[in-house]
Parts: C-alpha cells; sequence; structure tokens
C-alpha cells in the first residue's frame, strides 16, 4: 500500500559500517519508483542529507542554474558535491554511509531519520533531540508566533538590523 505521506519521523540504528535499514514505512511513504536509489550528501546543519533520486536531480538541476564564475557559487557547489555518492538499497532495504560523512556529523549507533519531500535528514539522535525537543509550551507558543504572523514580523527585524 502506498500512501501520499510525503512527512515522517523514524528512529533507527546504524551499524559501525555505516549500514543502516531504512524503515519500510519511510519507504512506503515515497513514491514506488523512488525507493531503490539515494544519494548521500552533507546536510545544511548539523546532519547529513539523503535524496532521492528525484529530489537530488532538481536540487542538481539548480545548482546547475547558478554562474560557475562567481567564486561563492563555486565554494557552496564544491562543498555540496564533495563526499556526495549513489547509494542502491540492497534486498533487505539497507545503503551503506559514508564513513567520512559519518565521521563529519558525528553519526553513531542511534539516528533519527526525517522525510521532508524525497529530502531525507539523517541526524545523529542525541544532537537532534538537543536541537528541536520541545515542551507543549515551547511548541503551543511558536506556532501562534508562526500563525500570527509575529514570527515574520521579528525574522524581518532582525534582518533590518543586520
Amino acid at each position: 500500500m502506498t500512501t501520499n505521506l510525503a512527512y515522517g519521523y523514524w528512529e533507527a540504528s546504524i551499524e559501525k559500517s555505516g549500514r543502516v535499514k531504512l524503515p519500510t514505512a519511510l519507504l512506503r511513504a515515497l513514491p514506488e519508483d523512488e525507493r531503490k536509489v539515494f544519494h548521500v550528501t552533507h546536510g545544511f546543519g548539523e546532519h547529513i542529507m539523503l535524496w532521492s533520486e528525484k529530489a537530488y536531480l532538481e536540487q542538481m538541476a539548480y545548482l546547475d542554474s547558478l554562474d560557475r564564475n562567481i567564486v561563492t557559487v563555486k565554494r557552496y557547489r564544491n562543498a555540496f558535491i564533495r563526499n556526495t555518492a549513489c547509494l542502491e538499497c540492497d534486498a533487505q532495504d539497507r545503503i551503506v554511509i559514508p564513513r567520512p560523512l559519518m565521521e563529519q556529523y558525528a553519526i553513531q549507533k542511534e539516528i533519527v531519520l526525517l522525510l521532508d519531500n524525497g529530502r531525507i535528514e539523517i541526524w545523529n539522535c542525541q544532537k537532534y533531540h538537543e536541537k528541536f525537543d520541545m515542551s507543549p509550551e515551547e511548541l503551543e507558543a511558536l506556532n501562534e508566533q508562526i500563525h500570527t504572523g509575529h514570527f515574520q514580523a521579528e525574522k524581518e527585524a532582525s534582518d533590518a538590523l543586520s
């Protein structure tokens, strides 16, 4: 059964070798033709990115649209592409994360997999919880700020000051 769910959260274990079994529910959340081939790259923060083939091709099309003669663009492209690898799931839906990425992002035994429209963030479980765990009251206050526009106003005020 395939669902239209494009988001999800899972905790999993990863072996020292970098091998991880992708959760069945995560794979079922992806279109059937996007469940076997992934691209792993640096993340945009303290995590590794695991891209479905479609999401990765969209990202690369965007990168290809940028002017490589601009030094900042060149630095970004090179940093993004560095340690990028194409991974194929084996018969048990396992992939192997390259060791340099595991070391750089302190990926150890317990990980968090966060699916966001074909982009899967892979976090060190402890770091993820330290960064994103909130009390119900904190979540309620943040929800109110975002939905009443106060969050955007605060961001714009902060941007104006810098």
